[in-house]
């Protein structure tokens, strides 16, 4: 069976009327996917759904919809709060909790941070492509990194954040765990001793026991966003 591809085509879509896709997107089906005029690719966002299109004009990147095969719907996934760490783990990080379904997410720069900075635009692309390879509709809010306490000070006090520790003291994910809630994770090393005794401040971040293993970070998040699917989805 023949792959159609498929795109995030941030603009209102509608039944008969041209849309111009990206050059990226068109080199993908033309070149990779060996599509042609009169073949089929589909587009999508959250708020029109998911079209079957057919490509129309390939210099010019015209497709055009003919066909509704998925309508909008609401996709709320859990967030997560994660630190920056090396960019190539860091990329499968959001690669992952994309594609399991993850709705916001909030880069945090914390004591044992050795990574300051990412690249914003080559992150949300690979978001983009996550969507697209998942079937998602929606893309995730990808945030600008802050410092921990500055991500802490902003946050709704009512809003549950979870931190997962090899404690076995602390209870099980399942047991606490909320709809709505900000999963948090640290980088390699864990959170200082100042970040964990200032985290007891906040009445709104619980710890829960995730088993006697150490999880590097990337693993981590997609295992926490994943728990959440088995609960909530």
């Amino acid at each position: 069976m023949r792959h159609i591809p498929r795109f995030f085509l941030n603009h209102e879509i509608e039944n008969g009327k041209s849309l111009e896709i990206s050059e990226q997107q068109m080199r993908h089906a033309v070149k990779v996917l060996r599509q042609n005029v009169g073949d089929e690719v589909r587009v999508f966002n959250e708020n029109f759904g998911e079209w079957s299109c057919k490509i129309s004009d390939i210099k010019r990147k015209i497709v055009i919809p003919i066909k509704l095969i998925e309508s909008p719907r609401q996709e709320n996934g859990p967030s997560i709060a994660c630190a920056l760490i090396n960019p190539n783990k860091f990329a499968i990080m959001m690669e992952k909790i994309t594609e399991l379904g993850v709705s916001e997410i909030f880069p945090i720069i914390t004591e044992y941070t050795q990574f300051k900075t990412f690249n914003f635009d080559k992150i949300e692309q690979i978001i983009i492509q996550a969507c697209e390879q998942s079937r998602r509709l929606s893309i995730p809010k990808l945030h600008e990194s802050k410092k921990l306490s500055e991500f802490l000070s902003n946050q709704d006090s009512e809003m549950q954040i979870l931190v997962g520790s090899e404690q076995a003291e602390y209870p099980q994910l399942k047991n606490i765990i909320q709809k709505n809630c900000i999963f948090m994770v640290g980088p390699e090393g864990g959170f200082s001793k100042s970040e964990e005794n200032s985290m007891k401040k906040y009445s709104n971040i619980s710890l829960f026991h995730y088993g006697s293993n150490i999880l590097r970070s990337e693993t981590a998040a997609a295992a926490f966003i994943a728990s959440w699917q088995l609960m909530y989805s």
